[in-house]
């Protein structure tokens, strides 16, 4: 399980998502009074990057823009572990769980978590308002308490997917037509269900703000693929 210490949200708006990541981890930092050498890992989830690249990975270029530990690596410096992890809507949950993972092997650490897309290019469709979130997590302490994540790939659709294609005509990869998956129309009350068009910052933004300390709160994600994600947190 790991625990939340802090986290900020904001939508990306105009703004590039470097620069709204950056700034959204900077004002977090700040406030939670933190060390920020403490940070021993960043872990970036999301899917869509400006012109969709993938490498180098998003997290690096985070930690670049913070300052962190970017010193020449010896047996006796001081390093910060930087990757992305990239599963749809489900990502928050993938992320998560790889932090409780890295944080085992440095213990005392605290790990970064930055959620956020942007649309890759102006040829290709967007009906997302996507949102910023960063989070700062650790295996102790105080905050929301992430319990345990179950994962369901019964309802999962390969024909729901999200192709990204090359259009000849464009000249330039676009996010291809894919069919669609509907939201639930009933689900438990004590179930927090996020659209299922949200994307990763928006699913924990809207999960965090309805979030009631003290008590049991589910989180279940429906990603556009079927898959399915249900995330208990006390």
């Amino acid at each position: 399980m790991v625990v939340i210490h802090g986290w900020k949200s904001a939508p990306i708006g105009r703004s590039r998502l470097l620069k709204s990541i950056t700034n959204l981890s900077k004002k977090l930092i700040a406030e939670s009074d933190i060390n920020l050498n403490d940070i021993c890992v960043i872990i970036h989830g999301g899917v869509y990057r400006k012109n969709f690249r993938v490498e180098p990975a998003f997290a690096t270029h985070v930690q670049d823009a913070l300052g962190l530990k970017c010193t020449p690596m010896t047996l006796n410096s001081n390093h910060c572990f930087s990757f992305d992890i990239s599963d749809g809507s489900c990502s928050p949950y993938v992320v998560l769980e790889a932090a409780k993972h890295m944080l085992r092997i440095k213990p005392g650490g605290l790990c970064l978590v930055t959620l956020g897309d942007e649309r890759p290019n102006s040829q290709s469709t967007w009906p997302y308002t996507p949102i910023s979130c960063v989070m700062i997590v650790s295996l102790d302490g105080d905050g929301p308490r992430l319990v345990n994540s179950i994962y369901d790939l019964q309802g999962f659709d390969e024909s729901t997917c999200v192709n990204m294609t090359y259009d000849g005509k464009k000249a330039k990869n676009v996010i291809g037509k894919h069919a669609v998956v509907k939201s639930p129309t009933k689900t438990p009350d004590s179930h927090f269900v996020g659209d299922v068009n949200w994307l990763s910052g928006r699913h924990m933004h809207e999960f965090l703000l309805q979030y009631s300390p003290g008590t049991t709160n589910t989180h279940q994600v429906i990603d556009q693929s079927g898959k399915i994600v249900i995330a208990t947190w006390e």
